[in-house]
């Protein structure tokens, strides 16, 4: 597979915040402990299929099929994997099917992604061949449009003013 040289950085930091990083590192940090908690970490394999929202505070590996939510810290969609339903997650890798909207700060569609909805990023990567149907929005302009939408509403129903009830 031939990948940019920016798309190779983007997947080796993607990488490099794997649990073992995390884990040395609380080691290193607090050697008086008797044992460090592990990341928890989900892996649905190719046969299984999940009707439902999967919510975990750990890293979850997809090869199977949900349809439903998923929340997550990373989440990593395989070749064969398909999700029906909207994903919020620190870090989205994509090489499979997604029909819903994706919330992360970043996100990498490989050349063999599918996504059909939107995606809300701070940073976003498309490799060449990743099919990708939807608005890619930036989360710092989504702020700005809320700010401003609110400011519209406000313009059209300001708040009522504080007056004495009158007898």
């Amino acid at each position: 597979m031939l990948l940019s040289k920016k798309t190779e950085e983007a997947i080796r930091s993607f990488n490099r915040a794997s649990t073992a990083g995390t884990i040395a590192e609380e080691a290193i940090a607090a050697p008086h402990r008797r044992a460090v908690a592990l990341v928890p970490r989900a892996i649905i394999d190719v046969g299984l299929s999940i009707v439902g929202d999967l919510q975990t505070e750990g890293e979850v590996e997809l090869d199977g099929k949900i349809i439903g939510d998923i929340g997550c810290t990373h989440l990593t969609v395989g070749r064969d994997a398909t999700i029906t339903g909207n994903i919020k997650a620190d870090e989205v890798l994509v090489r499979g099917k997604v029909r819903g909207t994706i919330r992360a700060t970043r996100v990498i569609l490989q050349d063999s992604a599918c996504v059909e909805g939107d995606i809300y990023h701070d940073r976003i990567v498309i490799e060449d061949g990743a099919r990708f149907i939807g608005a890619s929005n930036a989360k710092t302009e989504m702020t700005e449009l809320v700010g401003k939408l609110q400011d519209v509403a406000a313009s059209i129903h300001p708040p009522p003013e504080d007056k004495p009830p009158t007898a």
